[in-house]
């Protein structure tokens, strides 16, 4: 059996750890029971790996916010690469302003405008000599 360790579930299936790779030692693994490529059995490593206690489970990290910056990135490439296509449409008679309109609230609803990171604080002058 391949030695590891530090094992822990990336998701609900899949084990990260390391493996004792017999030529470049310790190395990191995503032990997938489905996995068919590996030069060893990747099901029976991961049922060894489900039994132990020492596994840590999966805890879900959720993402952080978006920023400012991201959020208006992200918006404007969707208006670009979905809304603006169906007001060419409309113009050329192929959709209707509907349309257009329906995909503009659809963005503005996945991409609500966040409030403007506050600007940094200014620094305080210094105080004048001979004080």
């Amino acid at each position: 059996m391949m030695e590891y360790r530090n094992a822990k579930y990336l998701d609900g299936a899949r084990i990260d750890c390391e493996i004792n790779h017999p030529t470049f030692g310790w190395i990191p693994f995503t032990c997938d029971p489905t996995d068919t490529g590996a030069a060893f059995d990747t099901a029976a490593l991961h049922a060894v790996m489900a039994d132990d206690p020492e596994t840590a489970p999966y805890v879900y990290v959720p993402p952080a916010p978006l920023t400012y910056e991201q959020t208006s990135f992200l918006c404007g490439q969707a208006y670009r690469n979905e809304a603006d296509p169906i007001f060419f449409k409309a113009q050329r008679g192929e959709a209707t302003m509907d349309e257009w309109l329906a995909k503009v609230a659809e963005i503005k609803s996945r991409y609500p405008e966040p409030a403007p990171e506050p600007a940094p604080e200014p620094a305080p002058e210094p105080a004048p000599e001979g004080v």
